[in-house]
């Protein structure tokens, strides 16, 4: 028998609860008011929560915070007179698992209990994905992968961060090419040193040598002042340059002969300065080809790629996804504030089955549109939507989209769907109508 926990201040309230609840055959306990409903939250372990959200003291959306800390995946319930938009975004924000308006329609409760007590078994019958080791290695700011290839890769980060080669990054969009840079920076001599990140396909060339060089007040006419480049901004660090055959025939020239005299002029000083960081540099492209035809510079090539780093594509080590989901899951509970802590059953071989041309990239764009639409702490088959080949292989498509843009297109595309049948809709989405017309409202959703 499931066991569910009454939080409100009004006692008819509290005897309507639990007469219809011990009607339908669940184990109701009451409380009279917050403090004492987080108290029996924690001595009774209930099953699912239903609480008021206007009490004395201790808020119902008090409640929802302090037991998304402490009892994480536990469904919690509002009940309300005051149905807004803001206030049904905010509950469910910090972790709500939906939202009724008072005066209570029994089967509508009744549905809603029996939805979110399937979630919190669901939830309870799965193993957490995030363990100890997995949070530990995200907090060190460390890769995952344990194919051969990545091992490799793995060990020869081991062996330049322990001196300052210059390193040439290769491998497709997505693939992880600016976060091997950073680990090759902080996992060895340089990790006290500044790393200074530089795209090179963002800036024109003018501009983009006076990121790199620098200049002194008075250098040409409109340097009102003394400017630090990026090679002098990374003393005895790491430079990174990303992109790095977008660079122009001339800032090539120039790069050229910094690696070869380990000096750099800055424009308007009276003598040249030393270099002293590492270059690491990184392409989608091929560079060999490049310089075959002409539009790099060979003799730059060979200074680059002292030591080369050929990251895999994500289809070639399917084997990863499972720690790579994993890892990206600690990564977006704490970007979106959620408590994302097991994955249902069929979403790894889902995501294993799709070859990813967008790479890592892609996988965390889709797992952040999962983590949106999820509702508990369960990552679920449903929420994964997979990037058809037309939308391009950057995940662009995924990137620009807000998280309310998500939930706009969803729940309309749920509408339409069903032809507007708002019961339905309400079924398909498992949240309520009040919140469904709050959620219409909000986004200006209109019948076709």
């Amino acid at each position: 028998m499931s066991k569910i926990l009454a939080i409100d201040d009004d006692s008819i309230i509290r005897t309507l609860l639990t007469n219809i609840l011990t009607k339908a055959g669940y184990e109701v306990v009451t409380a009279a008011d917050g403090e004492s409903g987080l108290e029996l939250a924690i001595s009774t372990n209930p099953d699912l929560v239903v609480t008021d959200f206007q009490m004395p003291g201790i808020s119902g959306l008090d409640v929802v915070t302090e037991l998304q800390r402490t009892q994480p995946g536990l469904p919690v319930i509002l009940l309300t007179a005051h149905g807004d938009v803001a206030l049904t975004i905010k509950s469910i924000q910090l972790g709500a698992y939906d939202f009724i308006e008072k005066p209570i329609q029994m089967q509508e409760l009744l549905d809603v209990i029996r939805n979110g007590l399937e979630v919190s078994r669901q939830s309870r019958s799965l193993t957490e994905a995030i363990s100890p080791e997995i949070r530990k290695a995200i907090e060190d700011n460390l890769l995952v992968g344990k194919t051969p290839v990545m091992r490799e890769i793995f060990k020869n980060i081991g062996r330049i961060s322990l001196n300052k080669v210059n390193v040439l990054i290769t491998g497709e969009t997505g693939t992880g090419k600016e976060l091997i840079a950073r680990l090759i920076h902080f996992s060895g001599i340089t990790r006290e040193h500044p790393l200074i990140v530089v795209n090179c396909s963002t800036l024109n060339e003018s501009l983009l040598e006076h990121e790199l060089f620098g200049y002194t007040l008075g250098a040409f006419p409109g340097a009102m002042n003394d400017k630090k480049g990026k090679f002098e901004q990374a003393g005895e660090g790491t430079l990174f340059l990303d992109e790095i055959s977008e660079l122009t025939d001339n800032i090539q020239t120039k790069l050229l002969r910094v690696l070869q005299e380990l000096e750099f002029e800055k424009p308007g000083a009276d003598d040249p300065l030393p270099m002293k960081a590492r270059i690491i540099a990184a392409t989608n492209k091929d560079l060999e080809a490049l310089v075959k035809s002409g539009k790099f510079r060979e003799e730059l090539y060979y200074r680059l790629k002292v030591f080369t780093i050929a990251l895999p594509p994500l289809r070639n080590r399917k084997e990863d996804i499972a720690e790579l989901v994993k890892h990206l899951m600690g990564k977006l509970n704490r970007k979106l504030n959620k408590r994302v802590l097991k994955i249902g059953d069929g979403v790894l071989d889902l995501l294993q089955s799709h070859d990813w041309p967008g790479n890592v990239r892609e996988l965390e764009n889709t797992l952040m549109q999962a983590f949106i639409m999820t509702r508990s702490d369960v990552l679920e088959k449903e929420h994964i939507a997979l990037m058809s080949s037309h939308e391009g292989a950057d995940g662009e498509a995924f990137e620009l989209k807000s998280i309310a843009d998500i939930e706009k297109v969803h729940i309309k595309k749920v509408l339409d769907r069903v032809k507007w049948n708002k019961q339905e809709a309400s079924r398909i989405l498992e949240i309520t109508r009040p919140t469904l017309n709050a959620k219409i409202e909000k986004y200006g959703l209109k019948h076709n």
